[in-house]
Formats: structure tokens, sequence, C-alpha cells
């Protein structure tokens, strides 16, 4: 059998036959362009289509001369039920491995032709039995794709994993979860009735059942972890394959990535792109994934010709050279070849695999939907069409499979109470959860470790000819390692990143230009300008990965997101500016801030959103911070706007000190990045000191109290000395703005009469205030007037100029004392 072949084993194309003809054929010039001709070109004469409404074409590059018989084999290969499209991939080795293994395939055994039959009609038993139960329940079904289950089977099998990571779609989802993932049928059966997977008294939100994932076990002991997923579904595969990376996959060959398509959404959803994109990239690389794709040859009721340009909807998969295997849904032979294909390739190269498997829906987009209205002709073939199980079992000459246990277990299923689980643990969940991440933590270092660290981060390896301007970075660095200068914001970074790894907690960084600064102060990789030899500056530290992430932000979010639900250290990925929340709000909303609530989904992952008004236009100034506070609730995310290199350092190194895994929003400064003010005394980061969400002056003189956040505080202060104001105006830091501080603010203006301002630079409708507003009135029992930039449509202005005039005005408007409101 080929299973018995080792899949890491050379293939090398010759002719599709053995024997004398083979022979002859393999020195015959006009032989061997034919069969080149049907490897480039032969899956679009495939027979692909299980409603025969689309007949294979007819390339004429299949019509060139050559032996009949040597071009009926090769119709016979090609042209069946699963076609190869392989003509993409440009190199020959790769070209040549996958035209022979078309060419050697074996045909299934009788025996693995009757699991198919058993596993087939299975899903047919619980398609319909869960839709004669269950007539007005939303499903979205697989009948009519039940060649899919085997697909997934199949290529689980085939694969020899221990351990799946799957990312999925609601096509199908409950007859996958129960037949191939390894969710226990009373447990579909209670969901599907109504029973919640959760208590309520857990404080959950949960979700509806074709969404829900699971951690189970299959009947032959493989684990699959299947993500949950929202509608906007095709955001799930990164987060798939992020998790993966972190359970090993890439490293560890009984760890398979697997992510499931349907054919709408993967043609038609940019995320997919990039997430094709990341696949080969070192910091993404995951050794190859199997992507199985359904295509039901419409979308909810749109036909394809109308869903995309593309010829087919896995032609995305081309941008990488990724192999496309186009099958037969009614075709159980052809799909079994397709899986097993598709698993010895990843063994084999270690890359990504795409197999579209052509089908249909029986009943629609969901169980209420009347596709007939839209879809006459097609509905009218399929209503034609007896079940599968029936048709392949007649065809095989194969008696019908016993399915009495099965439907033993469906009565006993769906006869058992609806029941909920006992409730998991859940302590970020809890009431009181978000005292933890308001409370003080001991995140201080050792003075003298600080320094040794510090020393070792400034200084490079001997011999290295470094640029200049990097040298002059290096000595200054080296002057706050010796106490001669304050911290900086970029060295207080590398410090936190630095004191993680030494106490052994693993650190991934990642992000847009993020190794050397998108603004030139991080420079995490030194570089040798004659040899080009590469210094890594924490990996003296433990393991570090460190590295840029393509200009990707919905993909490279997801993985970093999945990633950190798994990965036992801190993770942080920066945009290159915090506008890019703009292309990742998706993953931001449904997973990042939603996915504890939703799913139970727990992560330390930590985004950088660079954030500040400096007169870089409306696309360079701002992190949304209305946009991350319109989604914070409860304990689901901190949101923090720190003003000094110390508070920082500290929210860094918290994020490994909370109890509770939470994701971690930064607002990150561009300005203070190099503004002289803006640095930190060592015995800031000395044991003891920790990160404080509020920072407060002496607030009892003050004629005017200025509540702030993050870099308009230097500003402000700058000014209030410039004007000889210190003593009559005070300045107050809101360094946390989620969970809301409101117990540390009330006590630093306990009993100040002080006329109460809130500053932001963000037009009047952005920024903080709309949603610290009523927060703060309640956390000091009156109200605070708001100073800002007028409401604008657009964040910021154009032109530098009218910047500075606009920042002027503000500033002014903060600290006029003849003025109120």
């Amino acid at each position: 059998m080929r299973d018995e072949v080792d899949p890491a084993a050379g293939r090398e194309a010759g002719a599709p036959a053995a024997g004398r003809d083979a022979d002859d054929w393999a020195r015959d010039p006009a032989a061997q362009r034919l069969c080149e001709a049907w490897r480039r070109h032969g899956w679009r004469a495939a027979r692909l289509d299980p409603l025969g409404l689309a007949a294979p074409e007819a390339p004429p590059a299949l019509d060139l001369p050559g032996p009949e018989p040597l071009r009926a084999a090769l119709r016979a290969i090609y042209g069946g039920g699963l076609g190869w499209e392989i003509g993409h991939v440009q190199d020959p080795a790769r070209f040549d491995w996958l035209a022979a293994e078309a060419e050697i395939a074996e045909p299934p055994s009788d025996a693995d032709r009757a699991r198919a039959l058993a596993l087939i009609a299975s899903a047919e038993l619980l398609e319909g039995d869960v839709k004669r139960r269950l007539p007005t329940t939303k499903t979205f079904g697989m009948s009519g794709a039940e060649g899919f289950a085997l697909l997934m089977d199949e290529a689980i099998r085939a694969s020899g994993a221990r351990r799946v990571v799957a990312g999925g779609m609601h096509r199908g989802r409950i007859t996958q979860m129960a037949l191939v993932l390894g969710k226990p049928l009373t447990r579909v059966a209670a969901e599907l009735r109504g029973a919640p997977d959760l208590p309520a008294s857990l404080g959950a939100a949960s979700d509806v059942p074709y969404h829900l994932g699971f951690d189970g076990v299959r009947e032959d002991g493989v684990e699959v972890w299947t993500a949950p997923h929202p509608s906007h579904l095709s955001i799930v595969g990164p987060v798939a394959l992020g998790r993966a990376r972190a359970e090993g996959a890439g490293r560890d060959p009984a760890v398979l990535p697997m992510v499931l398509h349907t054919d709408a959404a993967l043609a038609g959803q940019g995320v997919n792109m990039e997430m094709l994109q990341l696949a080969r990239l070192p910091g993404y690389s995951v050794g190859g994934t199997l992507h199985l794709l359904l295509d039901n040859q419409v979308g909810f009721t749109t036909d394809g010709p109308e869903a995309r340009s593309a010829r087919t909807a896995a032609d995305v998969a081309k941008i990488t050279e990724t192999p496309i295997l186009h099958v037969n849904g009614d075709d159980p032979d052809a799909i079994l070849l397709a899986a097993r294909a598709a698993a010895r390739w990843r063994a084999r190269w270690g890359e990504d695999i795409l197999v579209r498997l052509i089908a249909y829906r029986r009943r629609g987009h969901n169980e209420m939907d009347e596709a007939r209205f839209t879809q006459p002709r097609m509905y009218a073939a399929i209503d034609a069409l007896p079940p599968l199980s029936e048709r392949f079992a007649a065809a095989a000459g194969l008696p019908a499979p016993d399915l009495s246990a099965l439907r033993a277990e469906l009565d006993a299923a769906f006869a058992a109470p609806p029941a909920t689980p006992n409730a998991p643990e859940a302590p970020g969940l809890a009431a009181g959860a978000e005292a933890p991440m308001l409370a003080h933590h001991d995140t201080g270092v050792a003075l003298d470790e600080l320094q040794r660290l510090a020393r070792a981060l400034a200084q490079p390896p001997a011999g290295m000819t470094l640029h200049p301007k990097i040298q002059q970075f290096l000595t200054r660095r080296r002057k706050m390692a010796r106490g001669e200068a304050p911290v900086d914001w970029a060295f207080a970074e590398a410090l936190a990143f630095a004191s993680l790894l030494a106490e052994g907690r693993p650190l991934r960084f990642s992000g847009q230009d993020a190794v050397r600064g998108a603004f030139a102060q991080r420079h995490l990789r030194l570089h040798d300008q004659q040899t080009g030899e590469v210094h890594h500056s924490l990996a003296q530290f433990g393991e570090a990965e460190v590295f840029n992430s393509p200009l990707i932000e919905n993909a490279a979010l997801g993985f970093e997101y999945g990633y950190a639900t798994a990965a036992p250290g801190l993770d942080v990925w920066e945009a290159q500016f915090g506008d890019f929340l703009n292309v990742f709000q998706p993953m931001f909303d449904q997973y990042l801030t939603g996915g504890e609530d939703r799913w139970l989904l727990t992560s330390r992952l930590t985004m950088l959103l660079p954030h500040g008004w400096d007169g870089g236009g409306p696309d360079h100034s701002t992190g949304h911070v209305e946009r991350v506070l319109a989604r914070c609730a409860k304990a689901n995310l901190i949101a923090a706007n720190p003003s000094t290199p110390a508070q920082y350092f500290h929210l860094l190194r918290r994020q490994m000190a909370l109890p509770s895994p939470k994701p971690l929003a930064v607002f990150t400064p561009k300005l203070l990045l190099r503004l002289a003010a803006c640095t930190s005394a060592p015995e800031e980061f000395a044991p003891g000191t920790g990160f404080a969400p509020v920072l407060a002056e002496d607030v009892s003189g003050a004629q005017r109290i200025l509540l702030c956040s993050g870099k308009v505080y230097w500003l402000l202060a700058k000014a209030r000395a410039d004007r000889g104001l210190e003593g009559r105006v005070a300045l107050v830091r809101l360094e946390q703005l989620h969970p809301f501080p409101a117990e540390a603010l009330a006590a630093a203006l306990a009993g100040a009469p002080g006329e109460l301002v809130f500053v932001q630079e963000e037009p009047e409708n952005l920024g903080p205030f709309p949603w610290l507003d009523r927060r703060i009135e309640r956390a000091l029992g009156r109200p605070a007037r708001l100073v800002s930039r007028p409401e604008a449509a657009s964040p910021a202005v154009g032109w530098h100029a009218w910047h500075d005039a606009e920042e002027k005005t503000l500033i002014d408007a903060a600290l006029d004392l003849e003025a109120s409101a």
C-alpha cells in the first residue's frame, strides 16, 4: 500500500506506465511533450462537478500528437475525479515529485473503501437525523458534501499526526465535530437543543453551537484542538496557525495544522492571502498546513461568476505556488487519493497544500433557506441525486454499512436531558477580576542585575564594524548602563525584555519594521557594515524570537493571538503606526477583546500602537484610543498610555506577573522616544517599584487640575513651566485607561478644590474622553471639562503648520486660567 512508502522518499516524474511502453515513451519527444501538457493542464479536463452541470474543459494544449495509449493513461490519471493543478509550481524538484505522486498512485483497497463508505453513510445519517429531530434549528449542515468529512478524516489518518490544530468553518461544523474532530455526540446534541456549553453563572457570553471550538480526542487517540470562530470566519485561519506553532508545529511532526475553508470566503476574504504569505516566513512557519476547501459552487445565494474573477475559488493559493488538488466530492476513491497525497506532500516538503473538494448543498445556506429561488437548475440536479453512500456502495460492490451503533448513540444523545457541563476554571471572568489589573505588582529588578543586563545590551561583539550612528547609539546606552545618564524609552523596553528572558520567560517580539524600530529607536539586531554579520542583542539572555513581520496586519495579529493562547512567555506585536488598527479591526474585535468572553481563550498578547499628534497627518497620528476603549468591558483587556520609560518597563513586566493572562494594548509614543525630558532614573526600576495606573502631583493648592494621558503631559508640563504656573496648575496622568483606576484617581484628587479639566490631543469626538467622561465623574463626584481639538472627520490635519497652530490653541486653552466653562 502507498501508506507504507517512506513519505520523505524522492520522486521523479517519468512516463505514467510500466514496462516496454514506458521506456519507449521516455525516449519519444512527442510523448514527453504530451506528458508535460497533461501534467500542467490536465486538471482542467478533469470530471470535477458532481452535478455534471459544468462540463470538463478541453484545453488545446492536450491535443498535442502522441501515442494514443499514453493519452488514455494520462486522461485516466489527470482527467478523472482528481485534478492536479501543479503547473504554477516553479521548482522542478517539487513539480516532478507531484507528477510522480499522481502517476504512481495506487487505488484504494476494499478495506479503505468500506471505511470511506461507513463514514459517508454516518455523515448522511447524522445530517438527516438532526434535521428530522430539529427541523427549525440552524446547523449549516454538510448534507451534499459528506465527502468532506472523509477528506478531513483521511488527511488526519494519512499524516500520522498525534495532535491536530484545526481552524474551521460553520459549514458542516456539527457533523465534522461529531464524526471527525472528537466532540462527544451527547455534547453536540445538548448544544443543538439549547443547552449552553458554559453555565450562566460563569459570566461569559459564549456563542452559537456552530461557532464553538473544542479540545477533544478522536476514537483513534489523536488529540484535536478545534479553534472557535466568528461569522467573519476566514480570520480563524491565522489564529489556528499561531496556536499550532506554539504547540510545536514545524518542530514536531506529530502536530498537524489543518485549516478548513469554504469557496466564497477563501476567494473573497483578503486575510487568506495574508495567511498564505506568512507560510514560509521563518517566524511563522508551521511545517506546512493542510488547507481543505469545501466548494459548494455557490456562496449563500451568489454564484461563482459573481463571486470572483479567478477561475476557481482556490486560485489565491497560487500566490505562494501552493499545489492545488481539485477533487470531485462524490468520488470517494479520488478523495482518499487526494488526502493521502496532501499528507505526503507536507511530510516531504514541509509546505502548504490545498485540496479543493467540489460538492453541493442539499438544503441551501442553512436549513431554513430556500436555495431554489436563485439556483433552480442546480437544485433540480441535486434533487435527482440519490445519497452518495448508495451510489458509492453500488459502484464499489460494497454492502451497506451497519449504522446501528450510531443510531443507538444518536437516540441516547437526544434522549438524555440537555445538560450544561460543570463550570471550567475561568478566573479572568470572576467577580473582581479587574482588581489584580489595578493593584501594585512589584516588577522592579535589582540594580546590579539591571546594570549587568544594560552592559550586555550595549556591548557589541568584538571586532564588529558598526555604522557610525549605531556606535553613537551604543555609546549613549553604555552611559545609561553606568548610571551616567538616565534611561530612555527604547532602552527601558530592551531592559524589560532582557530581564524577563533572564528570569527564564520566553519572548516573542515582532512587528512591522519593529526590530530596528519604525522610528530607528530599537536596533535589536546589529549589522556588521563590512561582512553583513548580524548580532541578535536579546539572544544572549534566553529564548528570544525577534523578527520583523511583513506589512500585514489582520493575519499577523491573528497569528500572534493564536500563538499567545498556548505560549508560556510574553508575545509582543507592534504595528508600524497605530492607525493600522483600521486593517486588523476584525481580529481585534472578535478575538483579542472578545475571545475570553465568547470562548474562554486567554492570552498575554501585548499590542503596541504608536500614537500621538506630532504633525504626521491623518494616518500617522492615532492608535484609535476611542475604538480600543469601546471594546473594553470588565476585565477583557488592559489599555494603557504610559508617559515615562520606567512606567513602560513595568507595564511590560507586569504582563507576566498578572495571575490571569490578559491582552494588553499600549499606546506608545513617537515624540517621547527622543525627548530629553522623558527619561527615568535607575531607582525607578529598582525592587519595590511597579506600574502605577495614576501619576499625580500635589493637587491640594492648585487652581486648576489637568487630567491627561500619555505624551500630551510633556507638552503641558513644558508650557506650564514656561509660563510659571507650577503650583497653580497641577497635572495628573491616567497611565492606565482600562480597567479604569477609579480608586487611585479619587485618592490622588481627594479634597482638591481646583477646577477639573481633561486635556487630550485628539479631536473632541475621538480619543479617550468620550469613554472616560462619566467614569471620571463617578469616581470624583464631579464632571471634568474637556479641552481638545475641535470635532473632526479626520483624526489629524495634513499640514505641519496647521498642526502647530492647533497644538498652540490646545495648550493655551488648557493653561488659560482666565477661561473656564
